[in-house]
């Protein structure tokens, strides 16, 4: 049989010619999750951050605890709590008008602080509020995604939660096979950010007896804290400030009749 002689140079050659191609490959490897990092930093660095509130009705009954992953607004109220998850890219203490007025109405709560801002990133964070305190009631809400976040967190925890309070939000998990459950939905007619298609089609994820929609005339997305405007969202006819304690005023009165309800 007849051998080929290669020379060292030709070897090396042909070694030269792949290297470059293996370079391309290493570097498109570690360009695209690169390229994603970037993409994601991009995403979820902005956010909305507290606007100044101009002063609301306070009978100062509420005192206001910082912990280390969420606000407490301890009220006059022993027996029942709320476990609040903010809306995407939402500075947290936005929500503190509106903490504080649910908390004067008898139901401490809990403001929970998201990493970047995102409550996916922080969905079992209600575990150790759950853990550390004692309440005979608990109630898990939120805004926009936080809301939905918290019907999944429900969902998981249906032994523990007693209700759902969602401002602007619903439920992508079925929920419908607790018979204990009272859900409350809350949302603006001005409201051009929540997604109206996705929102009739959650219906079927509450027990009909248990669900409760209220719609407040005039109110839109961003109405429910102090965040500003939110970019696609309809022009509201009436205050953030009416928003908000129009909104405190009907999780009292819903609180009152679910509990009604139980007795």
């Amino acid at each position: 049989m007849r051998e080929v002689y290669q020379s060292p140079e030709t070897e090396n050659a042909a070694e030269r010619g792949k290297s470059p191609k293996k370079k391309r490959i290493l570097w498109a490897l570690l360009l695209v999750p690169a390229v994603l990092l970037a993409a994601f930093l991009i995403y979820c660095i902005p956010y909305y951050h507290t606007h100044h509130a101009p002063d609301f009705p306070a009978d100062g009954t509420v005192r206001i605890r910082e912990e280390k992953n969420y606000y407490f607004y301890d009220g006059p109220g022993e027996d029942s709590a709320l476990i609040f998850y903010p809306g995407a890219k939402v500075e947290e203490r936005s929500y503190e008008d509106l903490m504080v007025q649910i908390a004067e109405g008898g139901t401490d709560c809990f403001l929970v602080k998201m990493p970047l801002h995102i409550a996916f990133f922080g969905k079992n964070r209600a575990n150790a509020i759950l853990s550390s305190y004692d309440y005979s009631t608990w109630y898990m809400g939120g805004h926009s995604l936080g809301g939905s976040v918290a019907a999944i967190y429900t969902k998981a925890h249906e032994d523990a939660i007693d209700g759902l309070f969602l401002c602007a939000s619903f439920s992508t998990a079925d929920l419908s096979d607790d018979p204990a459950l009272s859900v409350l939905s809350v949302y603006g007619s001005a409201d051009r950010v929540l997604e109206h298609d996705k929102y009739e089609a959650s219906r079927k994820n509450y027990l009909a007896g248990a669900f409760t929609e209220y719609v407040i005339d005039g109110g839109n997305h961003a109405g429910f804290a102090w965040y500003g405007p939110q970019k696609g969202d309809g022009k509201a006819s009436i205050s953030q400030a009416e928003q908000i304690t129009k909104t405190a005023e009907i999780f009292s009165s819903w609180k009152e009749a679910a509990g009604s309800r139980t007795e």
